[in-house]
This record gives structure tokens, C-alpha cells and sequence, in this order.
């Protein structure tokens, strides 16, 4: 299904609501056996590598689109990693998302890194992208994305310091850990605007 009649402001009734998480069943294999073993097998050389990399497959994805098509939205099939309630995102909504996740991320890290206490609580639906977007969101995520390897690399200090902070998903996070986790993000979010491309291009060979 897609919708160029909602903005990215409106909230849609039946799905579910921000911030409800995965399903219990994924959220415990995700947390307890799947997040710990992609943990194990991407170094943090490897999650950045996986962060850019992803990144900018998304933003080549975005400039193919006309310009119009990048805020209708869609609902795209259930995928992995995907909570309920960010199925029905335009690719403009899942830039900006991935903005404010990314703009956290490359402040998170370095201070766990640093030794440093996070006293905010991390909570999903402050990450949602329901605001006023507007097209030059594609070259604010590609500004962000040409720093953000740099970034890292120069304020990080020890990235294995067993200084944690809390995912509401993955559990209790040291700055590698939240390194993976954002590139795991990126995968989910290259999936999903390929599946809204999908729908778009169907939708203008049925015309």
C-alpha cells in the first residue's frame, strides 16, 4: 500500500504505536542470541565500514527517485528489525530517521568511549521522523554521512571500555556494541527503502 495523501507529520491508525518494539518472540532472539553473535563477528573497523557502506547505498537509492516520490509513503511488508509502527514511512521519513539515529550515534559513542555516564534514557519513539521534511533532508544525511566515520575515529578512546548504556532492544551497550547496533540499523533501513522503491516502481508499470 502507499499514500501520497499523508504527510510525514500524520500518525496512521492501524499500526502499531511508536515505541511498542518487536514482537516478544524476536525481541528475545534478538536480544539474547542474535545481537550478541553479529556483536562477536563485526569488529568496530568492520561496524563503521558496514555504517558508511550501507549509507551510501541508501542516499544512491534516494537521488534515483523523482523528487516527489521521495515523500510518498508505503507500507512496506513486516521485515526483520522493523518495529510495526515504522512501516509506513516515505523514503524522506526514513532519511530523517536515520539522521537523528545517526546524529545520537556520533555522540553516544565517542562519550561511552570516554568513560563518560549518559543520563538519558533512550526510548524509540523519540526517533521517529513524524516532523515537517523537506528535500534537501537528502543532502543533510549525506553532509552527516561524509563525516561520520571521521568523527568517530578522531573522538573515540577506548572502545572496548566497559562503560554501558541501555537500548531499550539490545540491552545494556559499551560503545562498540552501540558502533554494531548502528550498522545492523542501517541494514534494516537499506532494506526498507528498497522495499518502498519496490512498491513505487510497481505502482508506475500498473499506470
Amino acid at each position: 500500500m502507499h499514500d501520497n495523501n499523508h504527510d510525514s507529520t500524520e500518525h496512521i491508525e492501524g499500526i502499531g504505536k511508536a515505541g511498542d518494539g518487536l514482537s516478544k518472540g524476536r525481541a528475545y532472539f534478538l536480544r539474547h542470541f542474535g545481537f550478541p553473535f553479529v556483536n562477536a563477528v563485526i569488529s568496530w573497523e568492520r561496524a563503521l565500514d558496514i555504517f558508511e557502506k550501507e549509507g551510501r547505498k541508501m542516499l544512491s537509492l534516494s537521488l534515483s527517485l523523482p523528487k516527489e516520490k521521495c515523500f510518498e509513503r508505503v507500507l512496506v511488508p513486516r521485515l526483520f528489525g522493523l518495529e510495526d509502527n515504522s512501516r509506513f514511512y516515505s523514503v524522506s521519513m526514513v532519511l530523517k530517521h536515520l539522521l537523528t539515529v545517526g546524529n545520537a550515534l556520533q555522540n553516544r559513542v565517542p562519550l561511552l568511549s570516554q568513560g563518560k555516564k549518559l543520563d538519558k534514557e533512550v526510548k524509540i519513539e523519540d526517533y521517529k521522523p513524524y516532523e515537517e521534511i523537506g528535500i534537501e533532508i537528502i543532502e543533510e544525511y549525506e553532509d552527516f554521512l561524509n563525516g561520520f566515520v571521521d568523527i568517530l575515529k578522531s573522538e573515540v578512546e577506548d572502545i572496548y571500555l566497559e562503560n554501558r548504556h541501555e537500548h531499550p532492544w539490545f540491552g545494556n551497550l559499551k560503545a562498540k556494541e552501540w558502533a554494531v547496533m548502528g550498522a545492523i540499523h542501517q541494514i534494516v533501513h537499506r532494506r526498507q527503502i528498497e522495499a518502498i522503491i519496490k512498491d513505487l516502481s510497481m505502482d508506475e508499470e500498473g499506470k
